[in-house]
Parts: structure tokens; C-alpha cells; sequence
């Protein structure tokens, strides 16, 4: 199948529209196999597939018409009442929709649409005649809310028998490879274990290297390779080239990682990995990254920065789409006589998500300008007559009052409602359900609360690994939840809220709950508390080392989860997006883990503090109070400088020590800035505060450079025109962390 003969701006078109259509109609999918005898559900769903059928045949897009018409027949038998959508049938129409989402995928990267598997095609159609099979189908992945990355392609498997017998062998060895290159990466951070853990990356990849070649995988030979080239030049390369290269690795290894996916239903995936593995060699030789990304970048952005995954560059914004109407539900024209209706206006309008990040760095500009505008005309105040001051006032205040209702109106053009992603897991939790054979529903609240498209992106992977955490670990299987006295269904709680400039999401769940004691003998074993300092820690802070890397108290790894990985990845997360984390759990009733975050992160409040002749700027989140502690308040635990502020001990941080200011042994430091993250506080010790300013975060694109400039996470304008660095709450505490624990050894 080719589309070359249309327009590319068609082909987007339908890839937009009709992969709403697709969204949605997953998860109502999945309400209607819980009200199958639900006739608008049934026809709602059903219009949605005959619309994106409709579509599909405009454009001879043959192979995704022909799923789409398989499945749009069995939905129509079961309209006409020829057929119960019950578990059997369900699990053929996902699968169907499993594969348009494939072929979408395809088509957006170009590449020729592959066949629907003709088993399921014969399946569907003996469904639409009224006699679906007896026996279940294979479930469906447990990952087909979170599928492959788009431009997958899917490679004939054709093993011979011996080797065909091996794959789930093989299987297995991966996984336990990719947690070793796991704990290898987190390593790699501490510059002093480097070298070691590039070795043992070398290993590894050699490993991944000679299974790849036995069973003649060369999609993922050549990943494994570039992972071993790179490994080799690790130890020697500059932090700068370090820090472009780790994305790319991460990339590299979420690409295996769903390779050996595809290999337990007998799929090879494979992508077009050129430039990706081109910029890893270039890196590795120490030439600088062609395209270059910025400081913090994850394995999602090199991706699509690298050519392997199309980025989205659509966005809409207003209410979404909803299925156009077929020729079976056109209302019929007006009797003679009677007034006709206006047509109805388009209240929505495509945006290129490009243009709107445009404005949005214009709006920061602009917040910048106003900010010095405003300092200036304070300097000014002083020096004219009582009606200039008024009218300098008057003019500043109505500048700050529409650049601040700009701002918001701006941000509003970048929500979206949590639905768009809450939406991906209804189908994740009925096929976890029945890959681990217990009862879960999962009750959904909030889907309309909205956040900025970037918070949406980075906030999908956590949740889902939190949520496979509750149905893997969390809720118990059906006998003992009896045993325990509850019903045999468990819950999943999943809620959204606004409170104030921030969004609470929580994750509940009616299953067993933490252990204290198994958690806290786990994180002694591994030396991240000692007996003494674990006795003296509150539940929620011995709850907070399940978020430790790889760190797990399952007994077996499954795969699901229990590498220890997912609940790292959560935590990092969360973090990059200046957001907070919180475990709360009760033996034996349950657990609930509660996200705060932004509701943006482009702009935010701040405090800026002077450090000797230095200004940084704090996010006020964070600050807690500001205070100037007696000398008597101020002693030491070891070599850490701790002060006492009511019936609390705090550890501090010299802001001109972390910072490296110049001469720093001689700057006086006499306020202390409590900073609170996840129920961890730190003083940071400053000479004093500056004032609150709305400041635009400016990234920094260099990684060594941010390193050396200590626990910061970016830089801004000030109203003065100066540059300060934004302190990096997290790092600041991780750091009073370290300095506390080598105190106690």
C-alpha cells in the first residue's frame, strides 16, 4: 500500500482525527464489555469504527480497512442482537484495535501497513455470523496500553523448531540482562563507579550480542552493538559528550526491552535506528552530537529527536472529537415550511503544538519585560512628584495585571484534560486482571481536571507502573481476600484534582499494604538505613525506600513488575517535573500513593536569595519559612551542621559551600531557608533574601556546566536583568543526604 499519491497534510489529517476516534473508542470498549445490553454505548461505539472505516477506504488504506470491516461486523451482529459482547468477543475487537494502532504507527512513519493476522480476521468474521469461537483467544498484551514506540516495524518470525523452543528461555535472559544494565546505567551517575560499571556494561552487551546472533536477530544485534561501543569509550569521554550519550543509551535500551516484548508473542520489532545509532558512535569518538539535547533529556526525547519516533506536532485544543455521523444516523431535512437551523460553527481549531510553544516563550519574555519594567519604576518612584508616582503606578499595575491574564490565557491553550491519559487504563488494568487471575476494577474520578500538555507526556509512565505495582502486589488474589474478609473484586482508586497551582493525583488501592518490617530489614540489608537510624524513622519515611533503586520486596520477578525498576523510574519522574511524591498505606486495607505537580512548569514563583554577591532563586513551593537561628540554635551531628527549630534538628546546607562561591569559607550566612520535598527538609544557609519574583525557567543545555555550578536545575531573567540559577530542591537535599550518611559511617 503506498499513499503517496495524497497530500501529506491528508494523511495527517486522518492520523489525527481518526486516531481519536481510536482512543476512545479503546476505552469504550472496555465499559461496554461491563453494560454489553447498553444500545447507545453499542451504537457509540460502532460509529466510531465505521467512521474510521470510512476514512481509511478514501484513502485505499487496504489492510486497515480490512480489520476495521472485520471488527465493524461483529459490533454490528451484536447491534442487532445476533450476539452477547462477552469476554470472548471483547478480546477479538482489541486485538483488532491492537492492530490499527500498529498500522496507524506505520503509516505515520511511512512504512507499509502490515496485515491483520488472518486467524483474527476468520475469528471476527464467524462472530458477525452469529457463531463466535468457544474457546478464549490469547489475551492481550499487557502492555497494549503502553504500546511500542510509533514506527515500529514488525519482522516474519520464522525460527526453525530448535531454536523456535528456546524464545521463552530467551526471554527470560533478557529480562535479566536489562535489570543488570539498569542498576549498570543508575551507576554511571557517580563519576568514582564509572569505569566499573562500563565494564560490566561491556559484558553485558557482549551477552546481548551473542543471543542476538544465534538466533539471527539483526534489528536487535545492532542495538546491542552500539551498546557495546559505547560502553568501551564511557571512562574516557567528557561529561559534556556523557551527558548527550545517556539519553541515547536509555533509548537503546527501552528499544530492547520492546523487542523482547515482541518476542513472547513470536514479533520481532525493528525501527529505523540510523540516526540514533550514528549519533551514539559520533558521541562515543568524542565529536559533539549533530543534534543536540538539552540538560535532563530522557529516552523518550532522544527518540524523537533522533528520528526513531515521530514527535507530536498536533495538538487540539477545546472539546475533543467526536465520531461524525454515518449515513444511518443523518437526521432527515426539515418538513416544508419549517426554519431551517444555521449550520453550526467549528468551535475548534487544529494548532500546531510547534506555534504554541512559540507563543509560550514569547509570553515568558514578556513576563521577563514586565518584571524589569516594574523594578525600574520602583528606582524611579523616589525622584518625581506625587502625579508622576501615580501615574508610573497606575501603568506598571495595568501592564502586570494583562501580562498576568495573558500568561494564564496562554497556559489554558496548552491543557488538556487527565481523561486523555486516564483514558489508556481501563484496557491495562482488565489485562493485568487476567494475566495475574485475580478481580480488580479500577473507578476513575477527576479525568476532567486539566494540566499542561507537557505534565500529560512526562506523568503516563508513572502511573502505570504504579498501577501494575497495585495489581501485581497490592490487591491479593480472589482466595485471600477472602480469607482476609473483603470481596473478591479489587479496587483501584485513580483520582485527579486542582488545589490552588497544583494538580493531586492519587493512586489507591484495597489491597494488602506495605510492611514496615519486611521494607525496613530489606533497606538495612542494602545499606540504606542502619538499625539505630531505621528505629528512629516515621512509617512514611521507611515507605519511601521502595522509590530507592532497585529496590523490591517481591519474591519473584514477574512481567509485570519487581526488578525494582518501575517505582526509580516513578520517583525521577515526578521529580523533573518539580512534583512531589507520598506513600501512605495501612497493613492490610491498602495503600495510596499521592502526586502533587505543577500545573506548569514554564513559570512559577520564587524567592531569590542572596548568596555574598550571588542570587539564586528558589521555588516557593518548596519554602517552608524563612529564619535567622540564634547561635545557640545552630550545632553539629558528626561533621553535618544541623540547627534546632522548635522540637525539630534540620540539617543545613551552606548555600556558598554548595554553590562554590568564591572565598566561600569567609561569607556570612546568616538566614536559613527551610526547604520541604516529600516530608524531607534542609536549611539552606543564605546571606539574605532578595524577594519573591515570578521567573521563567530557562533551561541549561550544557550538562557539565550544571553539574558545576551545584544543585540547580536550570537558570532565569531576572527584574534587574541579571541571570540566577534556580536551586534544585531535590538535589539540595539529596545532598545533605550524602553528607549525613557518611557522617554516621
Amino acid at each position: 500500500m503506498t499513499t503517496h499519491a495524497f497530500d501529506p497534510e491528508i494523511i495527517r489529517d486522518f492520523l489525527t482525527e481518526s486516531g481519536e476516534l481510536l482512543e476512545q473508542l479503546e476505552g469504550d470498549l472496555i465499559v461496554l464489555e461491563e453494560r454489553p445490553a447498553d444500545p447507545d454505548l453499542l451504537n457509540q461505539v460502532f460509529r466510531a469504527l465505521h467512521t474510521i472505516k470510512g476514512s481509511a477506504s478514501f484513502l485505499a488504506l487496504t489492510e486497515l480497512v480490512e480489520a476495521a470491516h472485520a471488527a465493524e461486523n461483529a459490533l454490528n451482529a451484536a447491534r442487532n442482537g445476533a450476539i452477547s459482547v462477552d469476554r470472548t468477543v471483547m478480546d477479538l475487537l482489541l486485538r483488532a484495535i491492537d492492530v490499527l494502532k500498529i498500522q496507524f504507527g506505520e503509516l505515520e512513519s511511512g512504512d507499509p501497513l502490515t496485515a491483520a493476522d488472518p486467524a483474527l480476521v476468520t475469528a471476527l468474521a464467524a462472530a458477525a455470523k452469529g457463531n463466535p469461537p468457544t474457546t478464549p483467544t490469547p489475551a492481550a498484551s499487557v502492555d497494549a496500553a503502553h504500546p511500542a514506540p510509533l514506527g515500529a516495524r514488525i519482522l516474519p518470525l520464522e525460527l526453525p523448531a530448535d531454536k523456535d523452543d528456546l524464545i521463552d528461555f530467551l526471554v527470560d535472559d533478557l529480562e535479566q540482562t536489562f535489570a543488570k544494565i539498569d542498576e549498570q546505567f543508575a551507576a554511571l551517575t557517580e563519576e568514582p563507579e564509572r569505569a566499573h560499571a562500563a565494564d560490566e556494561l561491556i559484558d553485558l552487551a557482549d551477552a546481548l550480542i551473542k543471543n542476538a546472533e544465534f538466533f539471527d536477530f539483526e534489528p536487535m544485534q545492532s542495538l546491542a552493538q552500539a551498546l557495546l561501543e559505547a560502553a568501551s569509550s564511557l571512562g574516557e569521554i567528557e561529561n559534556d559528550a556523557f551527558g548527550q550519550l545517556m539519553p541515547r543509551l536509555h533509548a537503546v535500551r527501552r528499544l530492547l526491552g520492546e523487542q523482547a516484548a515482541g518476542l513472547k508473542d513470536r514479533k520481532l520489532l525493528a525501527w529505523r535506528t540510523d540516526e540514533l545509532l550514528g549519533r551514539i558512535a559520533a558521541l562515543s569518538r568524542g565529536e559533539p552530537a549533530s543534534a543536540p539535547l538539552p540538560n535532563g533529556a530522557d529516552a523518550e526525547l532522544a527518540l524523537r529527536t533522533d528520528g526513531v519516533v515521530p514527535g507530536d506536532d498536533e495538538v487540539r485544543t477545546g472539546a475533543g472529537a467526536r465520531p461524525a455521523p454515518d449515513a444511518d444516523t443523518t437526521p432527515p431535512p426539515p418538513a416544508s415550511g419549517t426554519p431551517r437551523n444555521p449550520p453550526a460553527i467549528e468551535q475548534t481549531i487544529r494548532v500546531d503544538v510547534k506555534r504554541l510553544e512559540t507563543l509560550m516563550n514569547l509570553v515568558g519574555e514578556l513576563v521577563l519585560q514586565k518584571n524589569r519594567i516594574s523594578a525600574i519604576s520602583r528606582n524611579l518612584l523616589s525622584s518625581l512628584d506625587q502625579d508622576r508616582r501615580e501615574h508610573i503606578n497606575a501603568a506598571a499595575g495595568d501592564l502586570d495585571r494583562i501580562t498576568s491574564d495573558m500568561q494564564v490565557a496562554v497556559m489554558r491553550t496548552r491543557m488538556q484534560p487527565l481523561d486523555r491519559l486516564f483514558g489508556r487504563y481501563p484496557r491495562l488494568i482488565r489485562d493485568l486482571a487476567a494475566k495475574t487471575g485475580k478481580q480488580i476494577r479500577l473507578d476513575i474520578e477527576g479525568g476532567e481536571t486539566e494540566v499542561d500538555k507537557s505534565v500529560i507526556e512526562e506523568l503516563g509512565d508513572p502511573l502505570v507502573h504504579i498501577m501494575r505495582n497495585s495489581a501485581d502486589h497490592g490487591i491479593e488474589s480472589p482466595g485471600d481476600r477472602a480469607d482476609a474478609g473483603k470481596p473478591a473484586e479489587g479496587v483501584i482508586r485513580l483520582s485527579a484534582s486542582h488545589e490552588g497551582s497544583h494538580v493531586r493525583v492519587r493512586i489507591a488501592d484495597d489491597g494488602r499494604g506495605l510492611d514496615r518490617d519486611t521494607i525496613g530489614a530489606l533497606a538495612v540489608k542494602r545499606g540504606l538505613a542502619t538499625e539505630p537510624e531505621l528505629a528512629a524513622l516515621g512509617e512514611a519515611e521507611v515507605y519511601r525506600f521502595i522509590f530507592a533503586p532497585g529496590f523490591s520486596t517481591a519474591a519473584a520477578v514477574s512481567d509485570i513488575s519487581g526488578r525494582g525498576v518501575g517505582m526509580d523510574v516513578v520517583r525521577t519522574n515526578i521529580e523533573k517535573l518539580k512534583g512531589t511524591i507520598d506513600v501512605a498505606s495501612e497493613p492490610g486495607r491498602g495503600t495510596e500513593l499521592s502526586i502533587t505537580i505543577p500545573l506548569t512548569i514554564a513559570i512559577m514563583p520564587a524567592m531569590m536569595v542572596a548568596v555574598a554577591g550571588e542570587i539564586y532563586a528558589v521555588p516557593l513551593g518548596n519554602i517552608l519559612e524563612i529564619v535567622r537561628p540564634r547561635p545557640e540554635d545552630l550545632s553539629t551531628i558528626g561533621d553535618g551542621p544541623v540547627m534546632r527549630l522548635r522540637d525539630t534538628v534540620l540539617p543545613l546546607v551552606s548555600g556558598a559551600e554548595v554553590f562554590d562561591v568564591p572565598d566561600h569559607a569567609g561569607i556570612e550566612t546568616p538566614f536559613a531557608v527551610v526547604l520541604s520535598l516529600n516530608e524531607k527538609r534542609v536549611g539552606l544557609l543564605v546571606t539574605r533574601p532578595v524577594g519573591q519574583q515570578e521567573i521563567v525557567v530557562k533551561p541549561l543545555d550544557i550538562a557539565g556546566a550544571a553539574r558545576a555550578a551545584g544543585p540547580v536545575s536550570g537558570a532565569t531573567v531576572r527584574d534587574d536583568g541579571g541571570v540566577s540559577l534556580i536551586v534544585d530542591v531535590a538535589e539540595l537535599i539529596r545532598t545533605a543526604e550524602g553528607r549525613r550518611t557518611q557522617a554516621a559511617a
